[in-house]
Order: C-alpha cells, then sequence, then structure tokens
C-alpha cells in the first residue's frame, strides 16, 4: 500500500479531490482528512491511503509520499523520514522552506524549466507534463525524463494536474499509456 500525506488547509481540496478520484482507477483508495474516513471503490484491500493534515504527525514509516498543498503554513519544522518523498509547487516557499536541509527528495511541480515536473500543454480535455530530470519512485525504480499525456474529464488548475501526476509517477502507477483525471 502506498501512503500519502496531503500538507495543507483542509478546507484545500483542489489536489484531494482529483488525487482520489484518479487514483481509484488503480485500485483502492483510502481517505482520511481528521473528520471523515472514506473508501473510494469497492475492492477489499486499500491499495492508496491517502491522510489529508493541516500538520503533518509523527510519522513512524518508513517510505510514503508527501505532498505539500499550496495553502501549507507550518507552525514548525515537520520532521519528514529519509524514506519520503515530498512534492510541492516551486512558488510554494514555505514547503520549499521546511525541506530545506532534510536531504530528501523533493519533485518541484511548476511552469519553468527548472523544475521536476512541468507543463508541456494544456487544454480543455488534454494535457502534457514534461518529466524533465530522473526521479526515484517509492519502490525504488528510476524514471527518466519523459513527456506523460493526460486526458481530463474536468478542467484542473495547473498545481492540481502536474501534483496529481507526480503522486502518480512516485507511486509507480505506469505512464507509458498516459494518464486520465
Amino acid at each position: 500500500m502506498t501512503t500519502i500525506f496531503l500538507c495543507g488547509k483542509r478546507s484545500d481540496n483542489a489536489v484531494s479531490d482529483v488525487l482520489a478520484g484518479a487514483l481509484r482507477q488503480y485500485g483502492m483508495v483510502q481517505y482520511f482528512n481528521g473528520d471523515v474516513l472514506k473508501r473510494y471503490s469497492e475492492k477489499t484491500e486499500p491499495e492508496f491511503c491517502i491522510y489529508d493534515c493541516e500538520e503533518l504527525p509523527k510519522l513512524e514509516l518508513p517510505s510514503g509520499i508527501l505532498l505539500f498543498k499550496n495553502s501549507f503554513l507550518p507552525t514548525k519544522k515537520p520532521e519528514i523520514p529519509m524514506g519520503f518523498l515530498t512534492v510541492f509547487g516551486s512558488h510554494n516557499s514555505r514547503a520549499a522552506s521546511a525541506l530545506k536541509g532534510t536531504g530528501l527528495i523533493a519533485v518541484a511541480c511548476g511552469t519553468s524549466a527548472k523544475d521536476t515536473l512541468s507543463v508541456a500543454s494544456l487544454t480543455d480535455s488534454s494535457a502534457c507534463v514534461s518529466l524533465q530530470r530522473n526521479v526515484r519512485t517509492v519502490t525504488g525504480e528510476v524514471l527518466e525524463p519523459r513527456d506523460i499525456s493526460i486526458e481530463l474529464c474536468r478542467q484542473l488548475g495547473p498545481y492540481s494536474l502536474l501534483a496529481t501526476c507526480a503522486v502518480f509517477l512516485l507511486a509507480g502507477v505506469p505512464s507509458d499509456d498516459g494518464y486520465r483525471f
């Protein structure tokens, strides 16, 4: 099971709604936001567990994915185990500051050539996202730079699109045939 933490204001559901809906195409998703525990899919065993929180809890897990929402407002520097992979918007200075000096692998999402994941094209019904440098998945597989085609079921903002794609890649969801969000 892949554990995914979304860190930011609970009311900020731009990424969580897209991510949970898209991941259920690839397995059962269990989602918890501190108040509500939901299941997406009829499968009995969860393949993905999403924990949506404002402050990161003490993590006693060997690995997982930590996605910083744009609404991330830390009250203290989060303690993140070395096995975690992180995702943040390249304009999110609070997340960048929280990660500074940790040695953690971070996937920066944005629209510049400096970002790990960038939007190559975006229309109402499709997108192309560019992975611009090697990244390692939670299982240790190395993904080389590539373009990923995405079929869109609804309009998405750039960060929701990129963050969801980053989680898919880091979780090891195959990208050869593209994704559907």
